[in-house]
């Protein structure tokens, strides 16, 4: 019987055609052989691996590129100079610089294209430049017939089965794209020269772009560039509601005004006020009359429900016409760059002021505002005065060519209103003996002043901020004039209705004042409030804003700024 066993003495020798070796020698030696040739294989086979599977990396992973890939963008974008720009396709890329600098941070990688053509990111931007309207932007200012054809042919080449190669013509345009996109939505249409380039803001554009793709917020990313003040965001969203809601078109309705027709009249107002959704098609006369004062309301008139001149001017417009008023609006309100948030908003086409605290609308009033003749300038500056029971020191101008000639007509009419006249040294002279009227205007050295009063020109406040056109806020005795629609008749300042109100307001928030200004003033003498700390002030020219709920107030454009302006847009707004 034969039997097996196994030998457990590793020092037994064993013999092997005639060569005779210990067991442990075997062990050691064979270990050490493994050893040595261990990094040998894992070289081999990383580098077998890369070269065999590298496709297969590319298809699981989007962010994997070939070094070809990597070096053919590196060399596509320095094709020229640093800061020459870049033709793509007939596009001129405004933004190379920024470009280039973005695709250098990112290693040369592509950011919108991968082996399967477009990915998420590049689709989301393609949707927010065709949606640019509603931002009142113009999709084709950020080439997108270009890029739609583009991405057509590449679907086309993926459906027919074609290997997938990174078109550096849509990847790079792209990336252009975002760029001019942000600075639109930031700053408003602007020329790229050479002070647009030394903006301190626009490097920063880079970083908001990367963060956004390395984050997959692209979108979000590039809306955070948009301006926060309260009147921008309200205006944006409006023209976000408007846009949808509106087939953008540039037919209107010729209402037929003046006319004796009434009833062809009332049947026109109809037909507008239905397509501009403010009316059913079938409606009663006293529906007609409601609608026509929600209109009105809209527009910045009187809403009496009468068809009166401004009103059938205002709805003859198009709703093409109205969508680049809200893009005309958006675009200047870019151009204020606003940062602060408590401050005091003086809007000239509305007729009103808002007081500002935290980008929150405090408080509103109404005002009256230079006439076309003699405008509000736009300007800023910041309040530090109150004054109560102000006196008022007529300007040169005023005194010259609307004084003299009430004083020719009527040698009655400076002491009937109260006013004092002062020599070049400010002494008060007695004007009885003086023939004012007949002094040549060349040689006017005297100086007007209105005493105190009710009946001063400044009424009761006057707020005083700085400015180089003496331009301020004051009272008015004509309180009559705010009752009116369009209400532009001062030589410039802003008279304000309700002055005692804002100034308390002011005292109150700033000097933590608690003093009753009615009572200052009835005591009939002046007072100055300093002002503590820092109050802005900002005269704007919007001839549309908007409200929280999205809804938009258009406005009679007094100045005629709009069209001017409009003209400058026109390249920009293909209009």
């Amino acid at each position: 019987m034969l039997s097996s066993s196994v030998n457990h003495n590793e020092g037994t020798p064993i013999t092997n055609a005639g060569k005779t070796i210990s067991s442990r020698a075997f062990n050691r030696r064979s270990y050490r052989f493994i050893m040595a040739i261990i990094p040998f294989s894992l070289v081999f086979l990383i580098s077998t691996s890369y070269q065999e599977n590298a496709d297969d990396l590319q298809s699981r992973d989007p962010r994997y590129f070939y070094e070809e890939t990597i070096d053919a963008l590196h060399q596509y974008v320095n094709v020229s100079e640093p800061y020459e720009t870049m033709t793509i396709r007939g596009v001129n890329t405004v933004m190379a610089s920024s470009v280039r600098d973005f695709y250098a941070r990112n290693g040369y990688r592509p950011v919108w294209l991968h082996y399967n053509g477009l990915n998420g990111g590049a689709s989301n931007l393609i949707y927010l430049i065709t949606h640019a309207r509603e931002y009142g932007l113009e999709p084709d200012h950020y080439s997108l017939p270009l890029i739609l054809s583009m991405k057509q042919q590449l679907e086309q080449q993926l459906e027919n089965g074609k290997p997938a190669q990174i078109n550096l013509d849509l990847e790079v345009l792209l990336t252009e794209a975002a760029f001019r996109m942000m600075v639109n939505l930031h700053a408003g249409y602007c020329a790229f020269d050479s002070s647009f380039y030394a903006s301190e803001w626009v490097p920063r554009l880079t970083e908001v772009l990367l963060h956004g793709v390395a984050e997959g917020q692209v979108v979000e990313n590039m809306l955070t560039v948009e301006p926060r003040f309260i009147e921008y965001t309200r205006l944006r969203k409006a023209s976000e509601n408007f846009v949808r809601s509106n087939v953008l078109t540039d037919e209107w309705k010729n209402i037929a005004y003046p006319t004796s027709d009434t009833v062809k009249l009332r049947r026109e107002l109809a037909v507008v006020l239905n397509r501009l959704g403010f009316l059913n098609e079938t409606y009663t006369d006293g529906e007609l009359t409601e609608a026509l004062k929600t209109f009105q309301h809209y527009h910045g008139l009187a809403p009496d429900g009468k068809p009166g001149k401004n009103t059938v001017e205002a709805l003859r417009q198009s709703t093409l016409y109205k969508y680049r008023m809200l893009a005309l609006n958006l675009n200047r309100l870019r151009k204020y760059h606003m940062t602060d948030s408590s401050l005091i908003v003086v809007n000239i086409p509305g007729f009103n002021l808002k007081v500002l605290k935290n980008n929150q609308v405090k408080d509103s009033f109404r005002v009256i505002v230079g006439h076309p003749s003699t405008p509000t300038p736009l300007i800023s500056g910041t309040m530090d005065r109150i004054i109560a029971n102000p006196v008022w020191y007529v300007p040169k101008k005023i005194a010259i060519n609307e004084m003299l000639p009430k004083i020719k007509a009527d040698s009655a009419y400076l002491k009937r209103n109260g006013f004092k006249v002062l020599d070049s040294e400010f002494k008060t002279v007695d004007f009885e003996n003086l023939n004012l009227a007949d002094i040549p205007a060349n040689e006017f050295n005297y100086t007007f002043r209105q005493d105190r009063g009710s009946d001063n020109s400044l009424g009761q406040m006057k707020f005083i901020f700085s400015n180089p056109y003496a331009v301020y806020i004051h009272d008015t005795p004509g309180k009559a004039l705010f009752a009116k629609d369009i209400r532009a008749f001062s030589h410039g300042c802003v008279r304000v209705e309700n002055p005692e109100r804002l100034a308390s307001y002011i005292l109150h928030e700033y000097n933590s004042d608690t003093t009753n200004v009615s009572r200052v003033i009835a005591t009939g003498k002046s007072r100055e409030f300093k002002v503590a700390s820092a109050l802005p002030i900002q005269i704007m020219y919007l001839t549309c804003e908007a409200d929280d709920a999205g809804r938009v107030y258009f406005f009679k454009d007094i100045y005629g700024k709009d069209r001017k302006e409009m003209e400058e847009l026109a390249g920009f707004m293909g209009i």
